[in-house]
C-alpha cells in the first residue's frame, strides 16, 4: 500500500507540474486576447491595452512554467529521495499561486462581468491536497499482516 501511495503522489504532482508547464507556454504565446480576458475590456479600449496585456501575460506565462519546472524537480529529487517537508513544500507553494490566481479571478469577475472563476485553481488545488495526502500515507510504515 505504502508503495502504491508513494506512486499517486508522485503522479498526481508530476501532473500538475506538466499542466503549469502547459498553461505557462499557453499564456506566454498567446496573439490575441483569450476570449475570457476579451469579455473583461471594452471593445473601444482593446488595442490600447495590448501591450500591457501581453506583457503580463508573458510573465504570468513564465512564471507558470518556471513553477511547473520547479514542482517536477522537487517531486523527482528531493521528494522521491524522501526529503522530509518536501511535498509540504510543494503544497504551500501552490496554494500561494493558486490562491492569489483563484483571487484574480473573482475580482475580475466581479469588476468586469469577465466569465473567469475560482474553480481551475480549486480543482488543481484539490489535486495537490490529495498528492499531499498520498505522500504522507506512503510513509507510514505498513502494519503487520499487510
Amino acid at each position: 500500500m505504502t508503495s502504491t501511495m508513494r506512486w499517486v503522489s508522485l503522479a498526481l504532482f508530476t501532473l500538475l507540474a506538466l499542466f503549469l508547464v502547459w498553461f505557462g507556454i499557453t499564456y506566454a504565446t498567446v496573439d490575441s486576447l483569450l476570449w475570457f480576458h476579451t469579455a473583461a475590456v471594452p471593445e473601444a479600449a482593446r488595442d490600447d491595452i495590448k501591450p500591457l496585456y501581453f506583457a503580463l501575460m508573458n510573465l504570468i506565462g513564465g512564471s507558470s512554467a518556471a513553477l511547473g519546472v520547479l514542482v517536477l524537480y522537487v517531486t523527482w529529487m528531493p521528494m522521491r529521495l524522501g526529503a522530509q517537508g518536501a511535498a509540504s513544500a510543494l503544497v504551500l507553494v501552490l496554494a500561494i499561486a493558486l490562491g492569489m490566481a483563484a483571487l484574480t479571478a473573482e475580482e475580475l469577475a466581479e469588476a468586469t462581468g469577465s466569465p473567469t472563476s475560482w474553480h481551475i485553481m480549486g480543482i488543481l488545488m484539490a489535486i495537490a491536497l490529495v498528492a499531499l495526502a498520498a505522500h504522507a500515507r506512503s510513509r507510514v510504515p505498513a502494519a503487520s499482516g499487510e
